[in-house]
């Protein structure tokens, strides 16, 4: 059940990060770079929780 949890969190934050792309070229000029930066980080967060907290599939212990 966890896992899917984490699996839930991480797509919404995955989606999040896409969305803050689109609306970097949206918002006034001071702000551009952090909400597509903002993006970044949370893209990359939503593909480090998976490999971190849910690991291999395929182990036998």
């Amino acid at each position: 059940m966890s896992n899917i949890v984490i699996a839930v969190v991480a797509i919404a934050l995955f989606i999040f990060g896409i969305f803050c792309f689109g609306l970097a070229f949206q918002v006034p000029e001071a702000w551009r770079m952090l909400t597509f930066f903002g993006g970044i980080i949370a893209c990359t967060v939503a593909l480090f929780i998976p490999m971190t907290f849910v690991g291999r599939s395929n182990r036998s212990w």
